[in-house]
């Protein structure tokens, strides 16, 4: 069974677990706990058929996935560009599962990317608190980022179309760069730009204790006097009002990698952040409590807004 595969249950079972009616009957914590058991043992060879980690050239990687899909970049009229430094430090882990994720993140970027326009793929070394680590990031431009696009864009990324396939791609990234010791994000670095940013161990991770059974949390936070604060403030400072939510919320997550964004027409900021599994809710209500004492300043006013919150489970 595929790596894939055997992630895609995974997902599907913490899915149904995250949306069966609680509390759990001792009958149904039983079948959950069966079933979690019997995908550990079909994990367990998986593990025993990889490849012992070694040091490997990643740009070296990279150049050889580029190389793999010219084809594909003509078809879209795409040209690709990779800025990087001299004396970018070697990268440790499986070079075969570095190939699968670079393989899949320059497809999903080459299919969504303008047509006839570019790929840039900036990579340097970054100071992590666990190490080294090279940091890639794939950036490409689309035909428009309005808010609806945006919340498009996230839905795929987090939760894919509805036959699932793009989904297992990118969480499979995601999945394997956690084993691997990275992180993959998503981020909107110019207005009419996504990128997909990644972080790749360049230090010896063997001894080192890489936390597991994490997932992947949305949590909606709406201003529920939107409507008010609008009819009083106007549009435009009623927007600016969401964007100063915005920020407060980035400086209690771990941003860019837990991803916050603002819909400033709906009033409503998201967060997207993972955690371990059963430590979510410590994130959100850090937040929830934080914003209850927060005062946010429109022109010569203070404005106090009440929340609504909304915590659910992604993958």
């Amino acid at each position: 069974m595929s790596q894939k595969t055997l992630l895609k249950l995974e997902q599907s079972l913490k899915k149904l677990q995250s949306t069966w009616p609680q509390p759990f009957s001792k009958e149904t914590q039983h079948l959950f706990i069966q079933a979690q058991k019997c995908l550990e043992d079909l994990q367990k060879p998986q593990k025993t058929k990889s490849k012992k980690d070694h040091f490997f050239d990643f740009l070296e990687t990279l150049h050889q996935v580029l190389k793999t899909h010219d084809l594909l970049f003509l078809s879209r009229h795409l040209i690709y560009h990779v800025v990087t430094t001299a004396d970018l430090a070697k990268a440790f882990g499986s070079k075969e599962e570095a190939t699968a994720i670079l393989t899949e993140l320059v497809v999903a970027s080459a299919k969504r990317a303008h047509f006839d326009s570019k790929l840039e793929i900036q990579i340097k070394e970054v100071r992590l608190r666990e190490g080294p680590a090279i940091q890639a990031r794939f950036i490409y431009a689309v035909d428009s980022l309005d808010e609806a696009e945006r919340q498009k864009i996230l839905e795929h990324f987090f939760q894919g179309t509805g036959d699932g396939e793009e989904t297992s791609d990118l969480a499979f990234c995601r999945q394997a760069l956690r084993r691997a010791g990275g992180q993959l994000w998503l981020e909107f670095p110019k207005s009419t730009h996504v990128a997909f940013t990644f972080h790749w161990p360049a230090f010896d991770t063997s001894s080192s204790k890489l936390e597991k059974n994490y997932g992947t949390y949305k949590y909606d936070i709406t201003l529920a006097d939107f409507t008010k604060i609008r009819q009083r403030f106007g549009i435009v400072r009623a927007k600016k009002l969401v964007q100063l939510v915005e920020g407060f919320v980035k400086g209690l997550v771990r941003h860019p990698v837990d991803m916050v964004m603002a819909f400033p027409a709906q009033g409503v900021v998201t967060a997207i952040y993972e955690s371990q599994e059963g430590a979510a809710s410590s994130v959100s209500t850090r937040i929830s409590q934080r914003l209850k004492k927060e005062t946010f300043r429109l022109g010569s006013k203070n404005v106090t807004p009440h929340f609504r919150y909304q915590l659910s489970f992604l993958a």
